[in-house]
């Protein structure tokens, strides 16, 4: 049943030193009590959430946030509460972590959170550790070998080989790109070129029974993509799996003609719908990482701008 209370609003980060990320036990007595959560705590009055992340995260751990970036909110009804998660991604701090509320803290490698138990709100955000921030769509007409193309950026990037016939051309493209560190989606008809280390771009078109049972084939491909325009398509794929969601388009784009942009306003709401990163997508390059981030997004995607 859901809940009829307010929706709690909670901050709360992913944590990083030395390749590492710590994380807290929560109390037997809590609510969720006796799992591992991403340090944070509920919003005071008046509070927006960076805020409440860096009061938090001192009077919790006692550290202080020098650098914090937006990852994405986690709207989830737990039957007897529903909360709003706004999580965050801290890469700079000061003082060292320790457990000033008598919790249990401890410090993991990114592999052995799949082990732990969470809060059910919180296993998007193990599945979104290690999300490139950009992605890059490949276009056919703009570029002529995609095995130079997928070793072009210079940053860990999610590459997507949209509209490359499955073929050798592919298959070198894919292992090019993977040995540079760079994350890779495949749209289903590309999965006889499938290599452990990609993951999958759910469309519109797929027929779903067909597309999940591939998926069970592959052992959990990561990430697990798909796009949407509007709240009937965030309604359509509930069913989905889903990592990330690239929302689009947010500016006018030569690749869809004709198709009015949501803008940034728009782009705010539908991220807030997701529960799961979203990425900005149309008209944008790699320079508007920033103001995704600023507009509640965690990333930024396109074609053109990012060859």
């Amino acid at each position: 049943m859901p809940s009829i209370g307010p929706e709690i609003q909670v901050a709360c980060a992913l944590i990083w030193r030395n390749g590492q990320i710590v994380l807290s036990k929560r109390h037997a007595a809590a609510h969720q009590g006796g799992l591992w959560e991403f340090p944070g705590g509920k919003f005071e009055a008046n509070e927006n959430p960076i805020h409440c992340l860096q009061r938090e995260l001192e009077e919790e751990l006692g550290i202080t946030v020098d650098t914090a970036r937006f990852m994405f909110q986690i709207p989830w009804d737990y039957g007897d509460q529903a909360i709003r998660l706004w999580v965050y991604e801290i890469e700079a701090f000061v003082g060292e972590p320790q457990g000033l509320e008598g919790q249990l803290i401890q410090w993991f490698h990114p592999d052995a959170l799949k082990s732990l138990a969470f809060p059910k709100a919180n296993e998007a955000i193990v599945r979104a550790v290690g999300l490139p921030r950009v992605g890059r769509i490949y276009d056919p007409s703009l570029v002529l070998e995609p095995a130079v193309w997928a070793t072009q950026p210079k940053h860990q990037s999610l590459l997507y080989f949209r509209g490359l016939t499955p073929g050798r051309e592919l298959e070198i493209a894919i292992t090019a790109g993977l040995e540079r560190g760079h994350r890779i989606i495949l749209t289903i008809d590309q999965l006889s070129c499938y290599q452990p280390g990609c993951g999958v771009h759910l469309r519109k078109t797929d027929h779903l029974t067909e597309a999940l049972a591939r998926l069970n084939d592959l052992n959990d491909p990561w990430p697990v993509t798909s796009g949407v325009r509007d709240e009937s398509d965030i309604e359509r794929q509930r069913s989905w799996p889903s990592d990330a969601v690239f929302v689009s388009p947010v500016r006018e784009t030569p690749s869809h003609v004709g198709m009015n942009p949501i803008g940034w306003a728009r782009f705010s709401e539908l991220a807030a719908m997701l529960a799961v990163p979203a990425y900005a997508l149309g008209g944008l390059c790699p320079d508007d990482l920033t103001e995704v981030n600023n507009h509640f997004g965690y990333g930024v995607a396109g074609i053109r701008g990012f060859q």
